[in-house]
């Protein structure tokens, strides 16, 4: 009894607040503690640690010092306990961004979160339940930790709410409300395993549901108040309870612990700030009408989260500020090259994923960094700016004016290389400032450095561009960065001279309000925060012509950019990839390149690009192109499905090849293009090379930039098919999107000439041109062919290969073309006449408004002829094309030479009735064509049914006479030979 009063007298003593004690009072303290030696407090007295250095040190601190690690853990166990019911006061802070793990936000140990323990609001905003766990974790503690999960994650299923569960975060009685404390987790993997086993609590046919529900935990680092690293983390857990995965079930949870209630069922809701378990008390007439109640809601709620999910799917808005960022750190030249900005830094405590995007700063190359992290030399930002480049370590006293502003400047190296000034502490062993003492320990000395970069004797002005790097949240008025952007702007006078920069909007938020508070501001506009640093890094990069010629840069939307590091696309090999600066910096001869295209070879990027270049002749593109860019592609990109199909059907030739590539570059600023490489590709192999082109450096970012991925020169829909649903499977397992995140372009080849109906998938290339059309091409889509030579044979036989796949000698077209393709062996530019062909086929009469255009009547193979005349007359393309047709009517479809002959037998039966013979007629075609000088002869085409008749009877008997003739001159040439050979030779020879 009289050992209570004693310690209870010392405690009466010592001041309410920790924060107040003096060493001796420290001392005291610890004297009363038991299993604590008292030569530890002796060791905190030499050291001068008053209470508030108390309050900072951790364990690796009282290592330092001589305390040993079970003592020092026992002191800080007791201490934590102490000021737990007394807490130091902190700022308010906001929880980790919801759904987030790349974010770069970390707490501040004392810190209080600003929102409350809460029950669902809208069910798209998280409800929040807090545990303190302030202990390291042990088995025990992390397997009681899982059941709180499970606890909390079936509560908000059930209530179809978001939510998150902290632990290390303290409540009351012993904590204040929402209290930053933290938790020594000494294995992370453990703890997340330990989430993953406590699944076993739900029903076994609602746990896959449940791991989709439940996200991985998140180990937020707790940091001093000095900015510091703490041995402490607050771990979260996000619950997204998607309608899709969840319908309209109840999810019960069976109690696994042993004893009597082993197997019991419970039905946990989210009620408030609480989750209750309606199935706890089985007999209460109160719980069971409010388990009837939820029954009979649940229908109700499911669909409130079906249009909460909508609403804040329509609400997310796409962003400018790649736009933006590009103009203000230029100075509106969008060009690095142009511009002449001296470019000064300052920045804080940097996250380790943000320091692999460090690029643009070395690219900026800083007249100074102004660094508010102690530890930016040991690991953080400066560290790593010296792996890449070199700078001079200053303290703020260097800048002191005690003699001519030159002389300091040249003593200091200014404009040699990067000054890179620590303004927390860390050189030259002095110790850093915690936020409160900060501005009466530094601040003086960091005006100082202000004000020597903003006088007019040491740089122009208007020349000074300060860029404030927010890598870490600042949420207090008196944090060290406020008071040096108060410094910044008195002397500047202005904020246009002022850039900000974070990555997520709600350090925006806490920074634009804690400087209009300080100096009465709006600094919005001049503020870059809807940019992750990856996508800062891209977009500066990008503004300089020789990084546009060396790397490779990847659309993040609204005019920022990512770079596509070359061990990624190497990784993407079923891929070609389009990036946004395609070919620039390339050495490719642009006569080659056209002259290539243009006879017949595929079309490349480079025939774009070379197109916009000044003095260049723009791209030829098809009308429907508008349609395609400006409405189709916006609509599927709006569609409430991950993975979308759109069908570009043409006819062989037509240039849907063209078209689609001609699409992907027109859009490849605002979509990550592609093209399939290899259409017998695994399409698991694809799938999941398309979703790493979607989620690369945007793995969190609502929404993603789409895919735009052309697929090309399928035989089967069903393999198109097939390929959107291993697309779709892979997206839904990685991407948390109701968008549209991949839209396959799917160039297809039709069979048939007839236009199908236009539908919101579905659009239909032909070869029947607009006037528009053709203005910029000859009398058909190929017109421009017939006046080429040399055209590639592989471009020939693709384009006849696909022409007559579907080639049927019973269809009369089909004949027709035959009977043209075997003349323009004899005869170069044999043709048809329009009334010859008009009646063969049986045109029907049109009405005087109505044109009727030949070329349809042959169907698909209308695009392997041409009108050779006003009247409309129908050749052959070229020369070439009616080659290649012969030999794949013979090869692949086995038409023979009687074949032929049958045709033109077939063509003019309707005619063996007509009467009397045209002997003048007769006579006159024969004068014509042996006036020719060989069968290489315009060959004029009768144009009535005498006409026809007589000249295929001529024709057939002047074919014989002359093959005769060729064979005995070849057998003179060759010797005797076998009559296949003879015709093999003579074939050659005449074709």
């Amino acid at each position: 009894m009289a050992e209570q009063v004693d310690l209870k007298s010392q405690e009466d003593d010592r001041a309410p607040d920790m924060k107040d004690w003096s060493k001796h009072q420290v001392r005291e303290w610890i004297l009363t503690l038991r299993d604590v030696i008292d030569s530890v407090a002796e060791l905190l007295v030499q050291h001068d640690v008053t209470g508030p250095r108390l309050l900072l040190l951790d364990t690796d601190d009282f290592k330092k010092i001589g305390v040993t690690f079970g003592p020092a853990q026992l002191l800080i166990h007791a201490r934590d306990e102490l000021v737990g019911s007394k807490p130091v006061p902190g700022g308010a802070c906001k929880p980790y961004p919801f759904g987030r793990y790349d974010a770069t936000y970390r707490y501040i140990k004392c810190d209080i979160l600003d929102v409350i323990e809460s029950g669902p609001s809208d069910l798209i905003e998280p409800c929040h339940e807090y545990k303190a766990f302030n202990n390291t974790l042990d088995d025990p503690t992390m397997t009681r930790s899982g059941e709180e999960v499970i606890r909390f994650v079936a509560a908000c299923m059930n209530r179809c709410t978001n939510g998150t569960i902290h632990f290390g975060i303290g409540d009351e009685p012993y904590f204040k409300h929402g209290q930053v404390l933290g938790v020594v987790v000494q294995d992370k993997e453990a703890y997340a395993q330990k989430i993953h086993s406590a699944i076993d609590h739900f029903d076994p046919k609602q746990r896959t549901i449940a791991r989709l529900c439940i996200r991985p935990p998140r180990f937020v680092e707790v940091l001093n108040r000095n900015d510091t690293f703490s041995d402490r983390y607050v771990i979260e857990v996000d619950i997204v309870p998607d309608s899709t995965m969840c319908g309209d079930n109840i999810f019960h949870t069976f109690n696994l612990k042993k004893g009597k209630k082993k197997g019991e069922k419970q039905l946990f809701f989210r009620n408030g700030g609480s989750s209750r378990d309606l199935h706890a008390a089985p007999t209460s007439a109160k719980l069971m009408a409010e388990y009837n109640q939820f029954v009979d809601d649940k229908s109700q709620l499911v669909q409130f989260r079906k249009q909460a999910e909508e609403k804040h799917l329509n609400g997310t808005k796409s962003s400018t500020q790649g736009f933006r960022l590009s103009n203000m750190i230029t100075g509106g030249s969008l060009s690095l090259d142009e511009s002449c900005v001296h470019y000064v830094i300052v920045t804080n405590k940097s996250h380790p994923s943000q320091l692999k995007s460090l690029e643009f700063i070395m690219k900026l190359n800083p007249l100074v960094v102004l660094d508010f992290d102690p530890e930016s030399a040991k690991n953080g930002l400066q560290y790593h700016f010296k792996q890449q480049s070199t700078c001079n370590d200053h303290s703020p006293v260097h800048y002191k004016i005690t003699e001519g502003v030159e002389d300091i400047a040249k003593k200091l190296k200014l404009t040699q290389t990067t000054s890179w000034v620590f303004c927390n502490g860390r050189i030259e062993d002095e110790a850093p400032s915690d936020i409160e003492q900060w501005s009466m320990d530094k601040g003086s000395s960091v005006q100082d450095v202000v004000s020597f970069f903003c006088r007019k004797d040491v740089l122009p002005n208007k020349s000074i561009l300060v860029i404030f790097l927010l890598y870490s949240t600042v949420s207090r008025e008196k944090h060290p960065l406020v008071e040096t952007f108060r410094m910044f702007h008195q002397e500047l006078k202005s904020k246009e001279q002022i850039l900000c920069i974070c990555d997520n909007n709600q350090a925006f938020t806490s920074w634009k309000n804690l400087v209009d508070a300080r100096c009465g501001i709006n600094i919005a506009p001049r503020c870059i925060y809807e940019l992750s640093f990856a996508e800062v890094n891209g977009t500066i990069l990008s503004l300089s012509s020789k990084k546009r010629s060396s790397c490779r840069f990847l659309p993040c939307g609204g005019g920022s950019n990512v770079l596509l590091e070359k061990d990624s696309e190497h990784a993407l090999n079923t891929l070609e990839v389009l990036c946004v600066n395609q070919c620039e910096g390339g050495k490719q001869v642009k006569k080659d390149i056209e002259e290539n295209f243009y006879r017949g070879g595929q079309v490349s990027w480079w025939n774009f690009y070379f197109s916009e270049q000044p003095g260049s002749s723009s791209f030829i593109k098809r009308d429907k192109i508008d349609l395609i860019i400006n409405t189709v592609i916006p609509d599927l990109a709006s569609r409430r499905k991950v993975c979308v199909l759109f069908n570009l059907m043409h006819l062989p030739g037509c240039g849907g090849t063209t078209l689609t590539m001609n699409i992907l570059w027109d859009l490849r600023h605002q979509y990550r293009c592609a093209v399939l490489r290899d259409k017998n590709a695994d399409f698991a192999e694809v799938a999941d090379q398309v979703v790493k082109l979607v989620m690369s450096n945007q793995k969190e970012k609502l929404p993603c930039v789409p895919v735009l991925l052309m697929i090309d020169d399928f035989d089967e829909k069903a393999k198109v098919f097939d390929l959107q649903r291993a697309v779709d499977e892979e997206c839904t397992k990685n991407i948390r999107s109701k968008s549209a995140q991949v839209i396959l372009l799917n160039c297809m080849t039709s069979e048939s000439s007839e236009q199908p109906e236009q539908t919101e998938e579905t659009i239909f290339i032909g070869n029947t041109l607009s006037e528009r059309e053709q203005k910029l091409f000859a009398d058909t889509f190929y017109g421009f062919m017939t006046i080429k030579k040399n055209l590639k044979p592989e471009y020939v036989e693709g384009v006849v290969r696909n022409t007559l796949k579907s080639f049927d000698i019973n269809h009369k077209h089909a004949q027709l073309l035959a009977v043209l393709v075997w003349l323009n062996k004899y005869y170069k530019d044999a043709f048809l006449t329009v009334l010859l062909i008009k009646e063969l086929l049986g045109f029907q009469p049109k009405p005087v408004c109505v044109t009727i255009k030949v070329e349809e009547g042959f169907g698909t193979f209308s695009t392997l002829i041409a009108t050779c005349s006003v009247q409309g007359d129908v050749k052959m393309i070229h020369p070439s094309v009616a080659r290649r047709c012969l030999q794949e009517l013979t090869k692949t479809h086995n038409v023979t030479e009687e074949d032929f002959t049958d045709l033109l037998r077939t063509l003019v039966k309707p005619y063996e009735s007509m009467q009397g013979k045209d002997q003048l007629l007769q006579k006159r075609i024969r004068s014509v064509i042996e006036r020719q000088s060989s069968f290489q002869c315009l060959c004029i085409f009768p144009t009535t049914r005498s006409d026809w008749k007589h000249f295929i009877k001529w024709l057939s008997q002047h074919s014989r006479k002359h093959r005769a003739s060729q064979r005995r001159s070849q057998v003179n040439k060759y010797g005797p030979l076998k009559s296949s050979n003879r015709l093999r030779k003579y074939s050659e020879t005449s074709d």
